[in-house]
């Protein structure tokens, strides 16, 4: 199951794959032979510098195309294009940066990416990602699902609970009336009035709870499989203070400094 992170590294890596024989085709139209060469001084990033064989990647394609827009592709795409670009550039840095992300965010990449490669005429990528698409939404959906289940499942548990309660408070303070109402009414009463409280406070209590996440799930922020209502990755336990252990060396130093005190103190006593 992958995380939204990886969601994104794959739509990139799809987006640079698919879109790289629409993005040689329409420099090579203008630029000719030495397309590559025009290209790679456009891109700001280090890595392109390296000599040699050069990957085209998403942020080198991406950086050239809004780069060299003007003069090379606004030939074949609009303005909605433009704008995906740029939207994918700020995706991608993000990225890099290693900046966590939604499912909203993850869909949104996956779809603006499927989008520039419709436009590009890429079929092959676009049918991809649409697969990718799909399972990020049948996740989102069947976890929405067992989240419904289990909100429906506690109501009605909750529901239940609380008529238990509210008919044992009303047979037990219906008992002590009746038992003891006519000789005994402050006892009565006070028994009465404490079997309405502690069950109006389980009453609250249940009202008061969320329904608990058993067995193994999907986190909803981070995406990975945990065992516990509370994910360990999001919502890191504290760290403990480190237990500090005795050095030997030094009680056995300690130990013969006490035994020389201690030799000490007879000699002053048999002098004395």
């Amino acid at each position: 199951m992958n995380t939204n992170h990886q969601r994104i590294g794959i739509a990139l890596d799809l987006l640079s794959e698919g879109i790289y024989p629409f993005f040689e085709q329409e420099l090579r139209a203008v630029h000719g032979d030495g397309w590559e060469e025009t290209a790679r001084s456009n891109c700001r990033s280090q890595a392109t510098l390296q000599t040699g064989a050069f990957h085209w990647d998403a942020q080198a394609i991406l950086t050239v195309m809004w780069d060299l827009w003007n003069s090379v592709f606004r030939r074949t795409l609009g303005i909605v294009e433009r704008s995906i670009v740029s939207e994918l550039r700020e995706f991608r840095n993000r990225w890099a940066h290693q900046t966590s992300f939604t499912e909203d965010d993850a869909y949104r990449v996956l779809d603006s990416a499927q989008r520039l490669l419709i436009a590009c005429h890429a079929t092959k990528a676009v049918a991809q990602i649409e697969d990718h698409k799909l399972d990020l939404l049948r996740n989102k959906l069947g976890r929405r699902v067992n989240e419904e289940l289990a909100r429906t499942r506690f109501n009605r548990s909750r529901i239940i609970d609380t008529i238990l309660y509210s008919t044992c408070a009303i047979a037990i303070a219906s008992m002590m009336i009746l038992m003891w109402g006519h000789h005994h009414p402050m006892s009565a009463g006070f028994v009465v009035g404490f079997t309405l409280f502690v069950f109006v406070y389980l009453i609250y209590g249940r009202f008061q709870a969320s329904p608990p996440a058993y067995g193994v799930h999907e986190c909803a922020k981070c995406g990975k499989v945990i065992y516990s209502e509370v994910c360990p990755y999001c919502d890191p336990a504290p760290l403990r203070s480190p237990v500090v252990r005795p050095n030997p060396k030094t009680n056995a130093g300690l130990l013969k400094t006490g035994q020389r005190s201690v030799m000490k103190l007879m000699r002053r006593a048999e002098k004395v």
